[in-house]
């Protein structure tokens, strides 16, 4: 290791050690030293300069919120490079997954867009506490325990209120096929 490497990895380990003994400035000082390599590593997967900054930002923020699973031989580079490439990763993988609609799906999309506003009309007549874990559920792909976590509920409240908004959801659908 060069000179001027040891000393960077020697400085980045006590701003962690600081950090970890409640000074919080530590890690402001740690995104300052960092940030710019976590951008450049997000803007060169991803190509646009919004999603990295984005990704770049959304990393430093996991950073923040895990720093005390940080090992004592691991240093913060690698550490939030390696977090910022899984977070980028995931973010292909989602790009990917909404862009992936043939044209037999944008077929029957147009032959469901009627069924499709019916939907949304339902969905906006459900209480809020019930509209938020369904939509979580089915539009986000949120599980229930996510869920239950995010909405500060019981995992079998959460899934008790997907319960209840499929069951009322029907109602409501089926009410408007009778009249």
């Amino acid at each position: 290791m060069h000179g001027q490497d040891a000393h960077a990895t020697k400085k980045g380990e006590n701003l962690v050690s600081s950090y970890k003994q409640k000074n919080i400035a530590a890690y402001s000082i740690l995104v300052k030293e960092h940030y710019r390599t976590v951008f450049a590593l997000c803007m060169g997967m991803l190509g646009n300069v919004h999603d990295a900054e984005d990704i770049a930002q959304e990393a430093m923020l996991k950073g923040f919120q895990h720093i005390d699973k940080l090992d004592k031989n691991e240093q913060f580079r690698a550490w939030i490079m390696k977090i910022a490439k899984n977070l980028c990763i995931d973010f292909i993988r989602r790009r990917k997954k909404t862009c992936e609609i043939t044209s037999e799906q944008k077929a029957e999309s147009a032959k469901s867009t009627n069924e499709n506003h019916d939907l949304q009309h339902a969905i906006q007549k459900l209480p809020q506490e019930l509209r938020l874990p369904l939509t979580m559920f089915y539009f986000e792909q949120k599980n229930a325990k996510v869920i239950a976590s995010k909405l500060e509920i019981s995992h079998s409240g959460a899934c008790q209120r997907i319960r209840d908004a499929r069951k009322m959801l029907h109602e409501i659908l089926t009410e408007r096929v009778k009249k």
